[in-house]
């Protein structure tokens, strides 16, 4: 406004004098002077039109802002950060370095656990091998204390004009080299949870490239990286009944006006199986010999005991997120194949076997007592899904002649509530279930095959020796747990919290001949996390 006023102030000026004395070199110096004003004007316009194209991510606005004013401010450290009037004590603190903002977080973390019957694990229950009652694991307890857990991340945003560009890495230290161990050391190499890049158009469209949740994984809002509903537990394997995978993606999403999204992925496969009897010259298993051998894995796959399957193709992922003012609801899809083929022999010829799998399921989150209390609802129900289910069922059993994959009947669900009290205080509860069908079949011999046959025999499994060697096949795992964390602290750049969890875990089998032995276990965790923000 100053310079428009300036501006026709002097043109007014210069007409008036050119009037009154004729004075032709005095009204070229003004029209100069006028004509620099009007290119600081358009200068300045186009610096507010960037920031307001911006403004939509307050760290790409800042980001946008320290380019714009680069040149005034070159004297200063080509590091800066994040200006105060625009972070609050919840917000990540970011650093901007040559049109980048860089945000730092992730959470150091120290836990102690105690298991009433011992799993030989870590931060992570090992839900479809607990213990089963009565043998030796189960007459002991376990104690583990550990930092593995802490997580590491560096978020890279800018922006191209209103095109938003992303990079995110995240790492912990749930990784294992053959020397690791909890004996002097305790040398836990790191380990890769997340690397993915994004770029989002002003249109909706976005697309993220990279290791990363599964799309079926449930979000907080919308279908966007980042904004996953994890549970709020300290176990690291997660909640019986959620879905969920970290894997190597390619996806697109649109945002329709933020009150629809609609996703789309290609993820990197991978397939599992079970089965009481395996015909001779299977390749294409996780665990056949061509896997075991091939190219090498086992020098560049710590704690890879053979290798990966041998998949025909990516696992294909749809998911319709809807927010209509009120809570957050997904419908989501997935489609997989499997693959496996029976090796030729000098009498006889080789076949491949080629299988299909598909689930179907839904998500929630709702919001009561002004979002006070929260409600998380999710499910998922196909066959062949194991894969992507906290209890770790397999996806596949085996069928005994053909060695053809036989995707199982599988359905899980999960629900919790998140209660915060001021804001301090966060008590959470969550219950799951995860269930796997009967696949039987009969062995060329007679004996048990496929999934969960009734013709695998518990009659000898009446003592402590005999159930350390008893084995079924897993038909139910449920889960219960409840815990809360509290902030002790909270500042500019972090907060640290305290949290305790309980949670009892129960495993059936399937039933066979005599009397089917069951698992259980209650696990207390103590935690203390300082959180990067």
């Amino acid at each position: 406004m100053i310079i428009l006023v300036s501006s026709f102030l002097i043109m007014v000026t210069a007409e008036g004098f050119a009037q009154s004395s004729g004075q032709d070199a005095t009204i070229k110096e003004l029209q100069h002077q006028l004509e620099e004003m009007r290119s600081q004007m358009a200068t300045m316009q186009n610096r507010i039109a960037t920031l307001e194209a911006a403004r939509g991510n307050p760290d790409a606005s800042s980001s946008t802002e320290s380019i714009a004013l680069h040149s005034e401010t070159a004297s200063q450290p080509a590091i800066r950060s994040q200006p105060e009037g625009r972070k609050s004590a919840d917000e990540s603190a970011a650093l901007h370095f040559k049109g980048l903002a860089l945000t730092p977080g992730g959470f150091l973390d120290s836990t102690a656990l105690v298991r009433t019957r011992n799993e030989n694990a870590d931060m992570a229950t090992s839900y479809s091998t607990v213990p089963l009652n009565g043998s030796s694991n189960a007459n002991l307890s376990e104690l583990r204390g550990t930092a593995r857990t802490s997580q590491l991340s560096l978020l890279i945003q800018t922006a191209s004009g209103n095109t938003k560009l992303r990079g995110y890495i995240e790492t912990d230290f749930l990784g294992a080299s053959p020397t690791s161990n909890y004996v002097q050391s305790s040398a836990w190499t790191p380990r890769l949870r997340q690397a993915w890049t994004q770029i989002e158009w002003p249109s909706g469209w976005t697309v993220t490239a990279g290791q990363m949740w599964s799309l079926l994984t449930t979000n907080r809002h919308g279908i966007a990286n980042l904004e996953e509903l994890r549970p709020r537990d300290e176990d690291a394997g997660h909640v019986v009944g959620s879905t969920w995978t970290r894997e190597r993606a390619v996806r697109i999403t649109r945002n329709f006006n933020d009150r629809v999204w609609v996703g789309f992925a290609l993820e990197n496969p991978e397939s599992t199986y079970s089965a009481a009897f395996v015909p001779p010259n299977v390749m294409g298993l996780n665990t056949s010999p061509n896997a075991a051998t091939g190219v090498n894995l086992l020098p560049f796959l710590a704690n890879y005991s053979t290798g990966h399957s041998t998949t025909l193709a990516p696992d294909l992922l749809t998911k319709v997120a809807f927010e209509s003012g009120w809570g957050h609801f997904e419908i989501k899809a997935l489609g997989r194949f499997f693959r496996d083929r029976i090796a030729a022999t000098a009498v006889t010829t080789g076949r491949t076997n080629t299988t299909q799998g598909y689930g179907v399921g839904f998500a929630t989150l709702m919001p009561f007592a002004n979002k006070r209390l929260e409600l998380a609802l999710e499910g998922l129900a196909g066959q062949g899904i194991g894969r992507y289910g906290a209890a770790g069922f397999p996806d596949v059993t085996l069928e005994p002649i053909t060695g053809a994959m036989r995707p199982l009947r599988q359905a899980r669900i999960m629900g919790g509530l998140i209660y915060h009290h001021a804001s301090r205080l966060d008590v959470y509860a969550y219950g799951g279930d995860e269930y796997s069908g009967r696949y039987a079949f009969l062995s060329p011999t007679g004996t048990a095959a496929g999934y969960g046959s009734p013709l695998v025999s518990y009659a000898s499994c009446t003592n402590e020796v005999a159930l350390n060697a008893c084995h079924g096949d897993n038909r139910n795992i449920h889960e219960a747990t409840t815990g809360y964390w509290y902030r002790l602290y909270r500042g500019d750049f972090g907060s640290i919290n305290y949290g305790n969890q309980v949670l009892y875990v129960h495993r059936d089998l399937w039933s066979g001949i005599g009397m089917t032995p069951k698992g259980s276990d209650i696990v207390v965790y103590s935690t203390l996390r300082f959180y990067l923000r």
